[in-house]
């Protein structure tokens, strides 16, 4: 059993091994008939009838089976390079089951062969059959001729110029298409392009392909030959946004010119409904044909430096600028549409129109939208908006100002526009005056409602004499705080004298009796009566009678000359013989005056004497110099409201009235009018500063308190008031009360030295205490307080050292009427503090000081 069993195992072996054999050549059979099968030829089918060596050709192959490109790296030929084979399924398609799609790109013109490519599908290979084509290259056409002229080769930084594009071209309009325009100008990261709309007639306008745009320009047809093009022109608008030598290259004019034409050149009305805009039908042969015009050099100046202000419009002449608006009646704070109009050479997209708020004259009486709607005008553009009035004050309009560039001169020049009249009214609830910084967007908020400004001051005598004491006083501060002292030492003995003489009876009597002496100037006997009760009383012998004993021991006793001795009993000796008639001569009493003088002297030890200088006054300013000024105010209300000419005289009248105020000439109203003037001509710097002049002699006038809250409702600038309060003392009144003050309390101690009760003592401790407390504001005020002033200029960049080369302290600029006070100067620039504490450095010649 186990033989046979392995006798079948053998069989079976030597069986599968004979199949298996058998299957192993059927299989090297198979192979070896593939690789000897022929390849099936398929044909290209050319999707485009024109090639160009720079323009990427198409082919189609249209298979029988769903296949796969055996050719996955690009194919490279002398004259032709595959770019890429791409299969397709096509199951719905008549032509096969699937397509390969080869993108081709001819290298050279003339004859070019397509390579072979292979495709397989299962045990089945595909290869394409060996195809010639005809490439060709663009050509420049004597029949094309393209410029493009710049207006000028130099020109400023951001002035607009003109390129004109002019082409011509001789052929059949309707066989043009596809044209490529891209001047490299369109690519200049630094340079604006604008195209102007077209205005020329619809007949003459046509659509037209450049930089990617769709524009309309003038056709201008050939006369001779109506289906030509003719000719092409556009105006280009450039302007270059830094200096510099922009060199463009030469710009190139690509346009197909097909074998057929279609029938018409604009089968519609619409301007880009014609074939420049077409593509080319990929069936129908055609040529290229291009045009280049010249390249060019555009060199681009900078502006000057130092002449740019703020109002710099960005504006070239020649410009005109003209202001309408309406309507022209209306309550404060009521909307007015206003309309600026721009005209100029350059077209409506390179025209702008600089923020109207900034504007001094606006800004301080109206609140502007710089949300501003651009129109399309043929010359230019329109610019609306709408602004408000914020006072009753107001008769116009004023005159817009900006600065424009002059290429021709390479000077910055200012150009004006008209003030219109207006007519502003209160409100229903009777307000006249509204501030900026009530309305949201403004800088600040409202802190409190002015009114307006008042009228003038006029001159009184008795106020041009208060103002003559004032400034007196002022002017002479040391001298008089030092009257003070001077008096009282001076009068110090009159005042005991006084009081000694109110307190002791015997020392009235003793002066009283040396008054009588010296009122005896007739009859020498009487004279010696009166001189000997002198010298009882004032020895303290009472009523007794004074002998020549008496007088020997009381000369003695007050150390009295030995000559005055002598002859005081030479005296005695003669009226003692007179009175007993020893002598028939009437006795001599020579230099008894002063004799007394010197015994009263050595009694009572007291001198009076004071001597006061005069101060000299002033000389005033003529009254020409006042009258001058009121005359050029009068004449600033009568010129044309809002006008150059009006706002000059408000000018020339505030500096008449300063240069009063500057002599001490009734300071306090000329201080005021001076502000007054300057409000109205719109310098709300020179306004605030006139007015705290004013302050400081009139700090209680609650006329100037509201002018000048009026005027800093003005500014723009926020800043929050940090200011203690005995800083905001007024100087000259602190100084006037410091010598009053001074004045009073040694008065009032002097009165107390002679009555010494408890009213004038009390009242000499409350004056005391007064002066102290004054003296140390003043020298507080000394101490830590600096001039103040204020910017004087329409807006203004602060600086973090004292130089323009110093980066910007602050990105917003400082302007009109923004108050500091003086850290320290250094040449030319200032180091102030803002009133919030904040510090930076300003051009002094950009600032004014207050006068104290």
């Amino acid at each position: 059993m186990h033989r046979k069993w392995r006798r079948i195992t053998s069989v079976r072996f030597w069986i599968s091994l004979v199949c298996s054999a058998l299957i192993a050549c059927r299989f090297v059979l198979a192979d070896e008939s593939v690789v000897e099968q022929e390849p099936q030829w398929v044909m290209f089918e050319l999707r485009e009838s024109s090639f160009f060596t720079d323009r990427v050709g198409t082919a189609v192959v249209y298979f029988d089976r769903v296949v796969e490109s055996l050719d996955d790296d690009l194919v490279l030929t002398d004259t032709c390079q595959v770019l890429g084979v791409e299969v397709l399924e096509t199951p719905d398609s008549e032509k096969g089951a699937s397509a390969a799609l080869i993108r081709f790109l001819p290298l050279r013109t003339g004859i070019v062969s397509l390579p072979p490519l292979e495709f397989r599908s299962g045990e089945i290979v595909y290869r394409t059959q060996p195809r010639q084509l005809l490439a060709e290259e663009p050509q420049r056409s004597p029949k094309l001729s393209l410029s493009m002229t710049p207006e000028k080769t130099t020109v400023y930084q951001g002035e607009p110029f003109r390129i004109d594009v002019v082409w011509d071209c001789q052929m059949n309009a309707s066989s043009l298409r596809a044209l490529q325009l891209e001047p490299a100008i369109f690519n200049e990261p630094n340079a604006q392009v604008v195209i102007p709309r077209n205005t020329d007639p619809e007949k003459l306008q046509v659509g037209f392909p450049i930089g990617g745009r769709r524009i309309v320009a003038k056709r201008t047809i050939n006369p001779d030959d109506a289906k030509q093009l003719g000719r092409i022109e556009l105006p280009l608008y450039v302007r270059f946004a830094e200096p510099g030598i922009y060199s463009l290259p030469e710009t190139r004019l690509d346009v197909s010119v097909v074998d057929k034409p279609a029938s018409d050149f604009g089968r519609c009305a619409a301007h880009f409904n014609n074939g420049l805009f077409e593509a080319v039908d990929a069936t129908q042969a055609y040529e290229r044909l291009y045009a280049v015009a010249s390249p060019m050099e555009i060199e681009v100046l900078p502006l000057p430096e130092g002449q740019q202000r703020g109002n710099f419009s960005g504006l070239f002449a020649p410009v005109d600028v003209s202001v309408s608006l309406g309507p022209r009646e209306v309550a404060v704070g009521e909307l007015i549409e206003l309309e600026v109009t721009v005209t100029s050479d350059a077209p409506h997209g390179m025209l702008d129109l600089p923020e109207l708020s900034k504007q001094a004259a606006l800004r301080e009486r109206f609140i502007v939208d710089d949300n501003y709607g651009r129109l399309w005008d043929a010359k230019g553009t329109r610019f609306k908006t709408r602004v408000r009035a914020l006072t009753t004050s107001l008769q116009a309009f004023p005159a817009l100002q900006l600065q424009v560039f002059d290429p021709e001169s390479g000077t910055f020049t200012q150009l004006q526009t008209r003030s219109i009249p207006l007519q502003i009214k209160p409100t229903a609830s009777g307000e006249t005056f509204l501030s900026l910084k009530s309305f949201e967007g403004a800088a600040v908020t409202l802190t409190e409602q002015p009114t307006g400004i008042w009228h003038n001051m006029e001159a009184h005598p008795m106020t041009d004499l208060l103002n003559l004491i004032f400034s007196v006083i002022q002017r002479a501060f040391w001298p008089l705080l030092l009257v003070g002292p001077i008096v009282f030492v001076l009068l110090l003995p009159v005042a005991r004298e006084r009081r000694r003489r109110a307190s002791d009876l015997r020392y009235r009597l003793r002066v009283q009796a040396y008054a009588d002496f010296r009122k005896q100037t007739g009859d020498p006997k009487a004279k010696w009566t009166a001189f000997l009760r002198f010298m009882a009383l004032t020895f303290d012998a009472g009523d007794k009678s004074w002998t020549q004993s008496d007088s020997k021991t009381a000369l003695e006793g007050i150390g009295a000359d030995s000559v005055d001795c002598d002859t005081l009993q030479a005296m005695h000796c003669a009226a003692d013989a007179d009175d007993f008639g020893r002598s028939g001569a009437a006795p001599r009493f020579d230099d008894l005056d002063g004799l007394a003088k010197r015994i009263a002297h050595l009694a009572s030890k007291a001198a009076l004497g004071f001597l006061l200088g005069l101060l000299v006054l002033p000389h005033g300013a003529e009254a020409d110099d006042w009258s001058d000024a009121e005359q050029r105010f009068a004449e600033a209300q009568a010129m044309a409201l809002g006008s150059d000419d009006s706002k000059g005289r408000y000018q020339e009248a505030a500096l008449k009235f300063q240069a009063v105020a500057e002599l001490n000439q009734r300071p306090g109203i000329a201080w005021y009018n001076s502000g007054n003037a300057w409000f109205q001509a719109g310098d709300m710097g020179r306004s605030i500063v006139a007015y705290r002049n004013a302050k400081q002699y009139r700090p209680f006038d609650s006329t100037i308190i509201e002018n000048l809250a009026a005027a800093r409702a003005m500014t723009l600038n926020d800043i929050t008031q940090q200011q203690p309060w005995w800083k905001q003392l007024p100087a000259t009144w602190l100084s006037v009360g410091l010598v009053l003050v001074n004045l009073a309390f040694w008065t009032v101690f002097l009165i107390h030295i002679r009555y010494r009760n408890r009213r004038t003592l009390i009242t000499s401790i409350v004056c005391g205490t007064v002066l102290v407390c004054t003296v140390g504001l003043m020298i507080a005020k000394s101490m830590f307080s600096q001039p103040a002033g204020a910017v004087v200029v329409d807006a203004i960049h602060a600086k973090k050292g004292p130089g323009y080369a110093y980066a910007n302290a602050f990105n917003e600029p400082l302007h009109d009427g923004l108050e500091f006070i003086l850290l320290q100067q250094r040449s030319d620039w200032a180091h102030v503090e803002l009133s919030d504490g904040r510090q930076c450095w300003l051009p002094i010649r950009q600032v004014q000081f207050l006068e104290y």
